[in-house]
């Protein structure tokens, strides 16, 4: 950085596991921690909340459908094991801690599927 570059030295309040999070993103992206705010914070807005929500629905659709095929078919520890895989890998990325609503993640699977009948 130099002197006639107009930066300054600014300051953030952040918990020091944001922060940690903060510089594992950063090191992710090749970048610095000031350099990734700043270009994080600049960035244009991404997908439209209408594109996003109706691709989170179409999702959530295709997955209750899935879910409840497998278990028809007697597959549901199948399902169990790729959603225990999917938790974890969301665990470790921190995705869902992005969420406006931390309540979100959750409340599609209480939304439920029938358990499948008995073909008995």
């Amino acid at each position: 950085m130099s002197a006639g570059d107009g930066r300054r030295q600014r300051a953030l309040m952040a918990t020091d596991a944001e922060w940690e999070r903060i510089g594992g993103l950063a090191a992710a992206a090749g970048m610095d921690r000031s350099r990734y705010l700043v270009r994080r914070a600049l960035e244009p807005v991404g997908i439209p909340d209408a594109v996003l929500r109706r691709a989170v629905r179409e999702t959530l659709v295709l997955s209750l459908l899935e879910e409840r095929r497998l278990r028809q078919a007697g597959a549901g520890p199948a399902w169990e094991d790729a959603c225990d895989a999917v938790d974890a890998w969301i665990e470790a990325e921190g995705v869902l801690d992005r969420l406006t609503d931390p309540g979100a993640a959750n409340r599609w699977k209480r939304v439920g599927v029938p358990e499948a009948e008995d073909p008995e």
